[in-house]
């Protein structure tokens, strides 16, 4: 841009004036068009409108800017200068516009996700099937951090998606259902006292086994119907962790309470029969909750879509039969 101009634009444009968007796109189409009516058309102008608005550019930039010709219009050597810019400009600001996308195909990244061991054991398997299939370079880390850690590592983009039953959520916190659970019997085959079923009055005189750390909601209500006035059940042993349950009652005559996902998965490996309790257990919903401020961006996204498509309304053991 030629020094003439430059001083001519800083004297006559203060630095707080506001730019016409529509007038720069406009330069742009007839710079491209070199033809106002074309340009007009492009842009869904008339002819009056776009005179109109060259006559502002025309003011704004102290430029005639585009000289007719017997076919159009031919650019000044200032709009030839000013040319490059204004749509460096106007691309930078389409850009800021358009969503962006994360290409699981061919893009590399890694995903923290909160589950528990539980969780790692239904959900991980199919999960990694799924992306060495179609994300090949996607890596996932899960984590089992405490439900504050959950909260801030979500805040703070460490963690990118928590999947499992959580209580009260804050308000930056955005969540959805993926399917609801329940606790089933799981009984070796062969079991002496069971059979295909376990009636009522025969709970009470089962040994039981609950699994689940302390304070762990589950197993606290599963603990408290057995101990209720209702049942009165023995709990003859008491393990951190429900993935215990399926090898213990494998190998002995006692009897234990586990997510219905969880004992279809471990009727496929060992020598157990999965029961419906004769009496209710209270269920739980299995959701995944993200932060707030990452729901737009295109990976979390695409995360929670193959979350959704994986493991919407996912189905555990079942009267008719076990399976996930």
């Amino acid at each position: 841009m030629s020094e003439t101009h430059m001083k001519h634009t800083e004297r006559s444009r203060p630095l707080s004036r506001q730019v016409d968007l529509n007038l720069l796109e406009l330069f742009e189409t007839i710079y491209r068009t070199r033809n106002l009516t074309a340009a007009g058309h492009h842009m869904g102008l008339s002819q009056p409108a776009v005179s109109r608005g060259l006559g502002r550019l025309r003011e704004m930039y102290g430029d005639t800017l585009f000289v007719r010709q017997q076919r159009g219009v031919m650019p000044t050597p200032f709009a030839d200068e000013l040319a490059v810019p204004v749509s460096a400009a106007l691309d930078v600001l389409r850009s800021t516009l358009e969503h962006p996308v994360f290409d699981h195909a061919v893009q590399s990244r890694t995903f923290h996700v909160a589950m528990s061991d539980v969780g790692e054991r239904i959900l991980l398997p199919r999960l990694m099937a799924h992306l060495a299939h179609e994300a090949p370079h996607v890596a996932i880390r899960a984590v089992s951090p405490t439900v504050e850690r959950i909260h801030e590592g979500l805040a703070s983009g460490q963690i990118d998606l928590a999947v499992g039953f959580f209580g009260s959520l804050s308000k930056q916190v955005r969540h959805r259902r993926l399917f609801h659970e329940q606790f089933v019997y799981v009984v070796r085959k062969g079991h002496p006292m069971v059979e295909g079923r376990v009636a009522r009055e025969q709970m009470r005189e089962l040994p039981h086994v609950v699994g689940g750390p302390e304070g762990m909601e589950h197993a606290a209500a599963v603990a408290k119907v057995l101990s209720g006035s209702t049942v009165r059940a023995s709990v003859a042993l008491r393990v951190h962790s429900l993935l215990c349950v399926g090898p213990v009652v494998s190998g002995t005559d006692l009897v234990g309470l586990i997510p219905s996902n969880l004992a279809a998965l471990v009727a496929n490996h060992m020598p157990i029969q999965v029961i419906e309790p004769p009496v209710p257990f209270p269920g739980f919903d299995v959701t995944m909750v993200w932060h707030d401020r990452f729901h737009r961006e295109p990976a979390n996204e695409w995360l929670r879509g193959v979350f959704t498509r994986l493991f919407l309304g996912l189905k555990g053991f079942t009267a008719e039969g076990s399976g996930v």
